[in-house]
């Protein structure tokens, strides 16, 4: 299965670059299966919000799409939660969410950060003490 770079994500998410814009259309048309990463994901969401400068909504309306786009593979459940808790918590990361949702998904809870922030918001994160 091939897989979907941040890029590619970029240029089908704000449709910046038409002809890259048109091939990715494409391409996902086809009927195929494409696997897209985490890290892809999260590189996509901070390109959005700090060099786009996009709101919190508007990302995680982006997310919506690739959630809702049945030809791509990752882990939907856990996006979705993701993007719940990105749009609900402006003061957290991206990154910092997924790192304390896949530690409590995994067993690996509580998630040991210093940000009180990230410890007071979202599940499976807890302040070392």
């Amino acid at each position: 299965m091939p897989s979907l770079d941040t890029n590619v994500l970029l240029r089908w998410l704000i449709q910046d670059v038409p002809e890259q814009t048109a091939q990715v259309d494409d391409l996902l048309a086809r009927g195929g299966r494409f696997r897209v990463d985490d890290v892809a994901i999260i590189e996509t969401v901070f390109v959005l919000e700090r060099v786009m400068k996009l709101s919190r909504r508007t990302v995680g309306d982006s997310l919506e799409v690739l959630i809702s786009t049945a030809c791509l593979d990752f882990d939907r459940r856990l996006w979705n939660e993701i993007a719940q808790s990105y749009v609900a918590h402006p003061k957290v990361s991206v990154a910092d969410i997924f790192l304390a949702l896949r530690a409590r998904d995994g067993g690996a809870v509580p998630l040991l950060t210093f940000d009180q922030k990230l410890a007071g918001q979202v599940d499976g994160a807890a302040l070392l003490t």
